[in-house]
């Protein structure tokens, strides 16, 4: 799918930052209605209000998208979230495939990136892939901080719901049915080559809920079509994640690096 920047072509994700993963209770008369109530909704209305669960509490994602992935913490009430992104990508500089890795850290408003694209384009952009970047925002332009300014994630979870079809409940936790990703916008946005593929109008997807009927597991089964639309999202510790805290001994990001990162 769509590139984070301009050097992760054909790549997005999450990489493997995923947080102190917390175990949730199921057990009690509380749950037990909540989820007989979702299971009295339809299920693309129950489907949608699980996902808007997103942005209300805290919690840990883990993210599998093609050649990238990832993860980190969303803590939206109080507007702080710290994300990775990672995988191996082919430049085109003729040196094979890159390990290519971008971390942001929000404190709402305040926006951090830290990145890595590789030898050859650090040095071009005079980018320390050790160093923390205070980045902003107002110079960038794009729309590929997959982090909104007040600390909430944003992938297209809920763009990407917004375009199911034949939305079914296999039971009182799953669901299935088709997607279309070729609308989506930012950076879930498919490659335009991955967009004309046939069938990229109806991948197959599935999502589970927990028994309080938040998000736990959305999945894309697109590889068949394209690698890059074969998609894999988890949700875990709702309510009880680690701090996030602004990285010590940031600097100021150095103008040529907004070129990359927006």
């Amino acid at each position: 799918m769509k590139h984070i920047t301009a050097a992760l072509v054909g790549a997005l994700a999450l990489a493997s930052l995923a947080g102190c993963e917390t175990s949730i209770s199921t057990g009690t008369t509380g749950t037990a209605k909540a989820v007989n109530n979702a299971a009295a909704v339809p299920p693309q209305e129950a489907l949608t209000k699980a996902v808007k669960t997103l942005d209300t509490t805290a919690y840990n994602v883990a993210l599998r998208q093609g050649v990238m992935t990832g993860g980190g913490r969303v803590d939206p009430a109080a507007g702080k979230a710290v994300l990775t992104i990672g995988g191996d990508v082919d430049l085109g500089l003729g040196d094979g495939k890159t390990h290519l890795s971008v971390g942001y850290t929000i404190l709402a408003p305040e926006l951090y990136i830290k990145a890595d694209f590789g030898d050859t384009i650090n040095e071009h952009y005079g980018m320390d892939p050790a160093a923390w970047m205070h980045v902003d925002r107002s110079k960038i332009t794009g729309s590929q901080i997959p982090l909104t300014a007040a600390g909430r994630m944003d992938v297209g979870i809920v763009e990407l719901l917004s375009n199911t079809a034949g939305v079914k409940r296999a039971d009182k936790t799953h669901y299935t049915g088709t997607i279309d990703v070729t609308t989506v916008k930012g950076i879930m946005a498919p490659t335009s080559a991955a967009a004309k593929k046939e069938g990229a109008k109806t991948l197959p997807f599935t999502a589970t809920v927990d028994a309080q009927n938040r998000l736990t597991v959305f999945t894309i089964d697109g590889a068949s079509v394209d690698e890059n639309l074969a998609m894999e999202v988890t949700f875990t510790g709702y309510g009880s994640i680690d701090p996030v805290t602004a990285p010590a001994g940031a600097i100021e990001c150095p103008e040529p690096v907004y070129q990359l990162i927006g």
